[in-house]
């Protein structure tokens, strides 16, 4: 178990679990410093830092962006920002807007395909939540049409599945800088996700001013690892960590801080994001 978990989803974006027992985990879980990183909200965040300092953890904000890379889905995990900025949240305002649209056109995809299921239920499941393909494969599973959330993305909505319809994204330099500019970091979450050439990708966004690489998650082998820590020393980036917990039950799943951050690279970590994060630590409960 790690001490520190840098990517964790709520139910404010495509996770199960609301902010505060997302922090009860953790804490039972013996971490220490943890972000939530939801999609495309920082909503969750105030339920978090209340939590968070009930039980005394250090919660750094943050939030998980896609971006399109020449037609690769680029994740990246903005750290540390003034996540309150009035335009930053307009921003992602327009973006939680750009998920409707593309809801209504997987329903129109997954009907096609003889599995319909309503976007008003999808909207139902979803809640206050940032709608996404996740909310949609609990509507397939509630329907019967599939017996797990994995299941269902690994039939439709996976990526280049039939019913993975693309979305308005900002470019990785775009949203680098605007996270910069906001001044937080990024790190290039689970890399391997984006296909066999990944590390001249990860090249590419620390070029492009990434600050560091997810080397640490949750179900990657050692060889995975290995590569990853030495992208870092070559590219001159910091090895963050998390375990991507979504509490959907899917079979790669683990629970809050459930994989292996070393102590010696989690304190590098944090020391990175003290010296260079705008907010590193949400220090007071902030207003709703």
């Amino acid at each position: 178990m790690s001490e520190g978990d840098f990517h964790l989803h709520s139910n404010y974006s495509d996770g199960i679990h609301p902010p505060a027992t997302i922090v009860r985990m953790a804490s039972e879980g013996g971490v220490r410093w943890m972000a939530l990183t939801d999609h495309d909200t920082t909503d969750g965040l105030v339920e978090a830092a209340a939590a968070a300092g009930r039980v005394d953890i250090k919660l750094m904000p943050g939030i998980e962006i896609s971006t399109d890379m020449d037609g690769v889905d680029c994740h990246l995990l903005a750290l540390g920002l003034r996540w309150h900025d009035d335009a930053w949240q307009a921003f992602l305002a327009d973006q939680r807007d750009g998920r409707l649209g593309r809801l209504e056109r997987m329903v129109e995809i997954l009907a096609g395909e003889g599995v319909p299921v309503r976007a008003q239920r999808v909207l139902e499941i979803a809640g206050e939540s940032s709608v996404g393909r996740p909310h949609v494969a609990r509507a397939l599973m509630e329907a019967g049409y599939v017996e797990s959330v994995a299941e269902a993305f690994d039939r439709w909505l996976g990526n280049g599945k039939v019913a993975d319809v693309p979305r308005e994204k900002l470019t990785p330099d775009e949203a680098i800088g605007r996270v910069h500019d906001l001044g937080g970091i990024v790190v290039v979450a689970h890399p391997p996700f984006m296909g066999p050439d990944y590390a001249v990708r990860v090249r590419a966004l620390r070029g492009a001013g990434a600050d560091g690489i997810e080397t640490f998650y949750k179900n990657y082998p050692p060889e995975v690892v290995s590569a990853l820590f030495s992208l870092c020393e070559e590219t001159g980036a910091v090895a963050s960590g998390g375990s991507d917990y979504h509490g959907l039950g899917n079979p790669d799943d683990r629970p809050v801080g459930g994989f292996e951050f070393p102590a010696e690279h989690l304190r590098r970590f944090i020391a990175y994001c003290e010296d260079h994060c705008a907010i590193p630590w949400i220090e007071e409960v902030p207003v709703a």
